[in-house]
């Protein structure tokens, strides 16, 4: 099936994110998406409440985290329990050894804690070559170097108001469960898709 995701989502267990999960909720039918990867600062507490609440048993909900480490920050997918550690290779050898992706978001932004080139010293799996919230000279730079050194590219909103969610979707074709996506965006999406921001 065709799944719609918005793998670079935050909610409001973000320091910085304003999201709660009824927004959520009615972002992800505003945006006519079905899929989303919550990707919290350093806590999955934001990917629990989505799974306890009961709002979300019609959307995919991919487990994510967005890693503060030493050489900038990293989105792990996949995984409920996700290493915790700022060490940059530890991080990346444990999430590839659970069967987890890892995702260098916004890698060429230096207003952020980014990667840069990096990424390709530590075997990340997916570039994201499409930040909602990125200039796009830095989406242009990321997009460039994927396709140097060979890594599949990915998007996401970075979504940290209502009006962002669903504004950067990867088209995917897989069954609607959390391995079949995964293993999915090994690949890379089938497309990448930049939306205008919804208001709701």
């Amino acid at each position: 099936m065709r799944v719609l995701l918005d793998a670079h989502v935050h909610t409001n267990s973000s320091a910085d994110s304003a999201i709660t999960p009824s927004q959520l909720r009615v972002g992800i039918k505003y945006a006519g998406i079905n899929a989303i990867a919550v990707t919290d600062h350093d806590t999955m507490e934001g990917y629990k409440r989505l799974k306890s609440c009961g709002l979300f048993s019609d959307i995919l909900v991919l487990p994510g985290i967005e890693l503060a480490t030493s050489l900038g920050e990293m989105i792990i997918l996949g995984l409920e329990d996700p290493p915790f550690t700022r060490d940059a290779y530890e991080a990346v050898a444990a999430a590839h050894q659970a069967g987890a992706l890892v995702v260098a978001p916004h890698p060429f932004d230096p207003t952020r804690s980014s990667l840069f080139e990096s990424c390709s010293r530590l075997g990340v799996d997916l570039v994201e070559s499409v930040n909602g919230k990125c200039q796009q000279d830095y989406n242009r730079q990321a997009r460039e170097f994927a396709k140097a050194i060979g890594i599949p590219e990915i998007g996401g909103s970075d979504a940290h108001e209502k009006s962002q969610i669903g504004e950067v979707v990867n088209v995917i074709e897989c069954e609607k469960t959390v391995d079949a996506a995964i293993q999915a965006l090994r690949k890379g999406p089938k497309t990448i898709v930049r939306k205008k921001a919804t208001r709701f």
